[in-house]
């Protein structure tokens, strides 16, 4: 009962892994899948005729011989000569097209599966996204991706082949000698087991191995990528790494040699007694054509039917086999695609003019993997034409309150209001793209200085114009049109005439794509940490003439900056310390004013 229930185990996973890689293949490029379907049904096919032929052929011959009829025989033999040839013309135009559509609808279904996690990637909400277990079956999913997308996608599209060529070898065998079918199956079993236990090690050598090909990736990388060129030439440590590198390699390999030497002795022992079977059968298929009990061409075609029979019962078992060995990996691919997404089934829609602002009203927050509070109770207001900077000492909170804001987590207590209701009865969609933010770690496309600056609004027409003028809030206008292709000009220098921006060129790129988006609220999270003072000074004084009518929410630790706020929330252990303007805070004598006179000192 428990070998019954394990086999039905084994049936539905087999069948699942089957149909969601079909699934995955149809809805890639239906065409392709039908071509490649097509052709392979036709390669197993032509098997049965290919063997008649050579039925005819040999037969003819020995007609020829016997009634010494040669004109019959030669235009016998020529019209088999010329069936032949189409068929083995038509045999190797279904191989090649095959070979050639095969590899195409790997890479394509290889590249489907990609994109499909990667837009699944940036739909979950972020604290289902950075759970470990979430992080795992990623992991998991991408580790296998390539391999296991070209293990499934080319056994599937080689299935009508292997079933018509087991199909069209019968024929003849059940034809002329049908029980030979009996031994054939028979003799096929071992070279299966053999194949499936194979595939099972692998595997699982594979699975335990993973890791370790992860280093040998990472390893692959700080050797290859440019961005590590400097620091590999300071540190000097390339040929370290390299033999790290080349010693796990062999280590993996020698031991996948050794899985592999096994399995050929051991398909060297299967194989014999396959051997000896079709000698003695072709040899007794021979005594009969002697005996004239059947013509010579029909021992021919029996005889290389039971090879070819033998061959493709094995054949399909190891593609099935390679197929149900995938199961874990669409198994791992259906459970993360399968994730709750970012719910946008809001109530409202978030106005371009905020008229009442942004209220905190007693906000706790701790994230998913820690039992302490970032946030406790926090509460404060910030009108629609106030501009609000956020200060403390690191830990304390800032960060958080953005992405809160940002609606990346859900506060565990308490609310946060615009205009009144609650930010998460807003569509998210639209809310998110009320806001414009740049965050500390911001991205550095190795696209043009355009289209870096278009992504903060992919919804608006990149005209020229309004590029140049987010360009030229945050000053990096002149350095752009300073370049050779300027504002086409790529910003990564592995790059036909492509450069590489400094660390403040790229932050002053980033805030120009924060404000290339006319949102009503923007988050700036240390928007000029790599400027000088005069041109952070240069900056913002450009930034506030042109957000009066905006809620402007900075983060920085540049007093100096934090100034010209309009609010000023200071936060010490997760706890609002102090809320008001700097001379207000100034005037109070409390933390702020200890925090900005301690920064004061080291410019005297």
């Amino acid at each position: 009962m428990v070998k019954f229930s394990t086999l039905l185990t084994q049936i539905k996973q087999f069948t699942t892994t089957y149909f969601t890689t079909v699934g995955l293949a149809w809805k890639t490029n239906k065409i392709l899948f039908v071509k490649l379907t097509i052709v392979n049904a036709l390669s197993g096919a032509l098997v049965y005729p290919s063997l008649m032929v050579s039925k005819m052929l040999i037969d003819a011959v020995m007609t020829a011989i016997t009634t010494h009829d040669i004109d019959t025989g030669i235009r016998t033999m020529i019209f088999a000569a010329i069936l032949s040839l189409i068929i083995d013309q038509v045999s190797q135009i279904t191989s090649n097209l095959d070979s050639a559509w095969s590899y195409t609808m790997a890479n394509l279904v290889g590249e489907k599966v990609s994109v499909s996690i990667s837009r699944k990637v940036n739909s979950l909400p972020v604290d289902i996204a950075e759970l470990p277990e979430t992080r795992n079956t990623l992991q998991k999913v991408l580790d296998n991706t390539g391999r296991s997308v070209w293990q499934l996608v080319i056994p599937i599209s080689s299935f009508p082949d292997t079933v018509f060529t087991i199909i069209s070898a019968a024929i003849p065998i059940i034809t002329f000698q049908p029980l030979l079918i009996i031994p054939s199956i028979i003799l096929a079993i071992p070279n299966i087991l053999v194949g499936v236990k194979f595939s099972r090690d692998q595997h699982t050598f594979r699975t335990e191995h993973a890791p370790l090909w992860r280093i040998w990736g990472a390893l692959e990388d700080f050797a290859v990528k440019g961005r590590y060129l400097y620091e590999n030439k300071i540190l000097n440590h390339v040929e370290v790494l390299l033999k790290r590198r080349t010693k796990m390699s062999k280590k993996f390999f020698n031991k996948d040699n050794d899985i592999r030497m096994k399995y050929a002795w051991r398909r060297q022992a299967v194989s014999a007694p396959i051997s000896v079977f079709e000698s003695s059968n072709r040899l007794y298929l021979y005594y009969l054509a002697i005996n004239q009990t059947i013509t010579l061409g029909t021992a021919q075609i029996t005889s290389s039917a039971v090879s070819r029979f033998i061959g493709a019962i094995s054949r399909l078992i190891r593609q099935l086999n390679d197929v149900y060995q995938n199961y874990l990996f669409v198994k791992d691919y259906e459970t993360f695609m399968s994730l709750a997404e970012d719910d946008q089934t809001g109530k409202y829609y978030l106005p371009t003019d905020i008229k009442h602002g942004i209220e905190f009203k007693d906000v706790w927050f701790k994230y998913n993997s820690s039992n302490h509070w970032i946030l406790k109770g926090v509460s404060f207001t910030l009108s629609p034409t106030n501009n609000l900077a956020i200060v403390g000492e690191n830990g304390a909170g800032k960060s958080t309150i953005i992405k809160l804001i940002c609606r990346f987590y859900q506060p565990q207590r308490g609310e946060i209001l615009i205009d009144g209701i609650n930010i998460n009865q807003y569509q998210l969609n639209q809310y998110r793209h009320s806001i414009s933010a740049l965050f500390q770690d911001f991205a550095q496309y190795p696209f043009s200085a355009k289209d870096n600056i278009h992504f903060g609004d992919i919804n608006q027409k990149p005209s020229a114009k309004n590029i140049h003028h987010a360009a030229k809030l945050t000053g990096i206008h002149p350095f752009i049109n300073s370049l050779p292709l300027k504002y086409k000009n790529p910003l990564d220098k592995e790059f036909d005439k492509g450069i590489e921006p400094s660390k403040g060129q790229w932050q002053r790129v980033a805030l120009a794509r924060a404000l290339f988006r006319p949102a009503p609220i923007i988050i700036l999270d240390e928007p000029t940490s790599n400027v000088d003072p005069e041109t952070e000074e240069q900056i913002f004084s450009e930034l506030l003439k042109v957000t009066t009518t905006k809620i402007v929410i900075l983060v920085s630790h540049r007093f100096s900056t934090v100034r010209k706020a309009d609010q000023i929330l200071v936060l010490e252990e997760g706890q609002v310390a102090e809320y008001g303007s700097h001379f207000q805070l100034m005037k109070n004598k409390g933390r702020y004013k200890e925090l900005f006179e301690l920064q004061a000192q080291s410019y005297r």
